[in-house]
């Protein structure tokens, strides 16, 4: 980024989603050593408009805003194209550059490979993934969930692309898509085998695709991020998710707090069990329209519900999703229940233990209903993985080592014969 690794100013000032004891979701302003990026977090209406200001100024941007009119957004990118700087978001929620940490951001330790996503959740997978198998993290940066379509044709992954390719400090790179055409992930595909540095795509839910020399492609984001560590030298290993034994022919429904593990979840699923439902959906999963009645296998992203009806983030209160895993057991054809939980400095201080009194209440109610979890975060995040991962099996929920895992164990424990 233009600026950031030059002379820094102590005055510079982003604004970080960071919750105080008291009032989970609350927004402080927070001293931050970034020169040459405005991190925007104000309403969609007016954010186009600080977006351009900030361009005039030749600033690169971060919207943190999600609802940003698709036309405001496609505008944005072009004209930050055209100056050579780079517009990040809308819905850009976390980053980490230069070891600092914007946003919802896990405490990763610093390394060569740099993580680019179009969503929030799926950066966060991929870097905590990459911490986990010794890499390490150099950049991550989010695009926008949009980035990817047509209209926006990948512009603002393509100019980060160039300028991660001339970044001293990044080797390779691990790119994260949901919702993308595959016009836009070819061109994504060959600016990435550009760059000249390996790199390993997760386009969630894809099926086969030619893929330029250096670059390898997945279905799901453990699988890309394995792919990269191994070419950063680590040997990488993913514990396996067994299932001890088949609940019954009752139906998955996932609770998702970030929408890239919803996708990728539903689109597992699909592979495994038959027709998914979702609001956030991927591979062969079914659009859920948000005023149809959720039966069958399903997958709901409540950051999605959040943008659309103004409520809190999930990950910075969990309130609304412990309602709803109580709504979710009391359909009788539920058999497991799929949940993430999200750590990193900017989330809920103990997300699993916000959970965990719905899921005890729930097993106790119903002996044979099974949860699967999985928590994205590290030792070195504040709410500290160990501590969140041992209060949901305190509460009686599996706890799978990847996202991908939890929705590979969720489907084989209500899939007969496997």
């Amino acid at each position: 980024m233009p600026g950031v690794d030059d002379a820094r100013h102590e005055d510079d000032v982003v604004v970080e989603l960071h919750p105080q004891a008291d009032a989970p979701g609350d927004a402080v302003p927070v001293e931050a050593p970034v020169d040459g990026l405005a991190v925007i977090g104000v309403p969609g209406p007016f954010a186009a408009l600080e977006g351009h200001r900030a361009l005039s100024a030749g600033s690169d941007i971060m919207l943190l805003t999600a609802d940003v009119p698709l036309a405001d957004e496609v505008a944005l990118k072009q004209r930050a194209g055209r100056s050579g700087l780079l517009a990040l978001g809308p819905g850009s929620d976390t980053a980490i550059i230069d070891g600092i940490g914007i946003g919802i951001a896990n405490a990763v330790t610093p390394g060569r490979v740099a993580v680019l996503a179009t969503s929030g959740s799926g950066a966060q997978e991929a870097s905590v993934l990459l911490d986990r198998f010794g890499v390490g993290v150099s950049r991550c940066l989010v695009t926008g969930p949009r980035d990817l379509s047509d209209e926006v044709a990948g512009t603002s992954t393509i100019e980060a692309l160039g300028r991660l390719a001339g970044h001293m400090d990044t080797d390779a790179v691990v790119l994260v898509a949901e919702g993308f055409s595959a016009r836009s992930a070819e061109a994504v595909l060959t600016a990435m085998a550009a760059t000249g540095m390996p790199g390993s795509a997760c386009l969630i839910g894809a099926g086969e695709m030619p893929a330029p020399d250096g670059i390898d492609v997945h279905a799901a984001i453990d699988h890309a991020v394995v792919a990269a560590a191994r070419r950063a030298g680590a040997r990488p290993v993913i514990p396996a998710a067994e299932p001890t034994g088949w609940v019954s022919a009752g139906h998955v429904r996932g609770v998702f707090a970030g929408s890239a593990l919803c996708a990728e979840a539903a689109a597992i699923l699909s592979t495994q069990l038959g027709r998914v439902v979702s609001n956030t959906p991927a591979g062969a999963a079914e659009y859920l329209d948000p005023r149809d009645v959720v039966r069958g296998h399903a997958c709901l992203d409540l950051q999605a519900e959040s943008s659309v009806h103004g409520t809190p983030h999930p990950v910075l209160d969990p309130s609304r999703r412990a309602e709803l895993i109580v709504d979710t057991v009391s359909d009788q054809t539920v058999a497991v229940v799929l949940l993430d939980v999200i750590l990193g400095r900017g989330a809920h201080p103990d997300p699993a233990g916000a959970l965990a009194p719905a899921l005890a209440r729930a097993l106790q109610a119903r002996p044979s209903l099974q949860v699967v979890a999985h928590v994205c975060g590290t030792e070195a995040d504040p709410q500290v993985l160990s501590r969140q991962e041992e209060a949901l099996v305190a509460s009686g929920a599996r706890v799978a080592p990847t996202s991908a895992q939890a929705a590979r164990l969720a489907a084989a424990l209500v899939r007969p014969g496997r």
